[in-house]
């Protein structure tokens, strides 16, 4: 039988974490997810002021956390997939970081990723929500492990932000005007000493 104390266990280890997580992110919780919450609590209500019977109550608690969870777990992957987005369109050369196998190694995690991901979502069809939420969590944690591996140091993506040839970079238009102008310079110096 499922205890109450099981059901604040399940929301302290998992569902507060994912909260916190979604709501530094944008300020915001998604409503499906209060929803969820609203609905894990109202049958903890019930064993109060109903007198509906514990072990029933508390596993349709921890089956509505569960489901907020998945929920907040699709928000990290839409998230996640959003940062992926803005470092593609920073145009920053990433073979100049780490030797050059930080995009490969990038990408190939980014798979696992996305293979995490695709399964989590195949597994929700299955009438057991403990092996979708198993999945998620593994996706989750690859996430969060990403994120820490490609993404906690900004100062390597400014770094080779500045070496990253660019039209538009100012630093490029100085390289190419000083060029051009030792090019003539030189080009002049040989003309008017080989003239004589």
């Amino acid at each position: 039988m499922t205890e109450i104390k099981e059901v604040y266990v399940f929301y302290q280890d998992y569902v507060k974490p994912l909260y916190c997580e979604i709501e530094a992110r944008n300020n915001s919780l998604p409503i499906e997810l209060l929803f969820e919450i609203h609905a894990a609590f109202d049958h903890l209500k019930r064993i109060y002021v109903e007198q509906d019977e514990q072990g029933i109550s508390c596993n349709k608690a921890i089956s509505h956390l569960k489901r907020g969870s998945l929920d907040a777990f699709k928000l990290k992957l839409k998230y996640y997939h959003e940062d992926l987005k803005l470092l593609q369109d920073s145009k920053i050369d990433f073979s100049l970081l780490d030797n050059g196998s930080f995009l490969p190694n990038l990408l190939a995690e980014k798979d696992v990723i996305i293979n995490l991901g695709k399964a989590a979502r195949m597994s929700e069809s299955n009438l057991d929500p403990s092996e979708s939420f198993d999945i998620w969590s593994k996706t989750s944690e690859a996430i969060n492990d990403f994120y820490e591996k490609y993404l906690s140091e900004p100062s390597k993506f400014e770094w080779a932000r500045g070496k990253t040839f660019s039209w538009r970079n100012k630093d490029t238009w100085r390289g190419i005007a000083i060029g051009f102008f030792t090019g003539c310079l030189s080009s002049f110096i040989v003309w008017y000493l080989t003239k004589q």
